[in-house]
């Protein structure tokens, strides 16, 4: 499904995944509004509740998220945009998707994954907004999905870093242009 070869060189390809309320949300809007650089940024949540209750949700609809989710990152990526994708983006409906994306895309590519106990994911839920929308069990059945890729260059962030040293290390690792306006956050997200 990818668009042909992406010929754009300069630009990067950024994957954070990782558990459910691991802090791959916040660190990928921090990395978008902190960039100086045409971003994009690809949620996989976004694509999973865009669907009607009527089309039985995201479950039925699968086949078709993971298609747009890679044209949208293929296309962005051809426009010459940087792009983030974030998502739990499971090692069985995404390792296929996210290996194409990479072998297709001629500029830098970087993969960054959020390990963390399933207790830790459970203390991190309790501090988000949308704590009722989900509980234990949900996030124990999604938890099951989250594991590394079989990457070599996929770089673990583990659960002891703050929102700052993550920021810090992922900026570092991938070259980011951003400015160092937001404050820095010393919590564990």
């Amino acid at each position: 499904m990818v668009i042909s070869t992406l010929i754009c060189m300069n630009n990067k390809l950024i994957i954070i995944r990782g558990p459910s309320a691991s802090g791959k949300t916040t660190l990928a809007n921090r990395l978008l509004n902190a960039s100086k650089s045409k971003m994009v940024l690809i949620r996989q949540d976004d694509y999973r509740f865009i669907f009607s209750q009527t089309d039985e949700g995201s479950r039925a609809n699968s086949e078709l998220i993971h298609k747009m989710i890679e044209y949208n990152t293929s296309i962005s990526l051809l426009a010459g945009y940087d792009v983030i994708i974030e998502g739990i983006l499971s090692n069985k409906s995404y390792q296929d998707i996210l290996e194409r994306l990479i072998a297709s895309h001629k500029g830098e590519s970087f993969a960054f994954y959020f390990d963390l106990s399933f207790e830790e994911t459970l203390i991190r839920h309790k501090t988000k907004s949308n704590v009722a929308h989900y509980g234990e069990n949900e996030m124990r059945s999604w938890y099951s999905l989250s594991q590394r890729l079989n990457r070599d260059r996929e770089y673990v962030i583990p659960e002891h870093m703050t929102e700052d040293q993550i920021y810090h290390r992922i900026v570092g690792i991938t070259g980011l242009d951003v400015q160092e306006t937001l404050k820095p956050s010393m919590t564990k997200i």
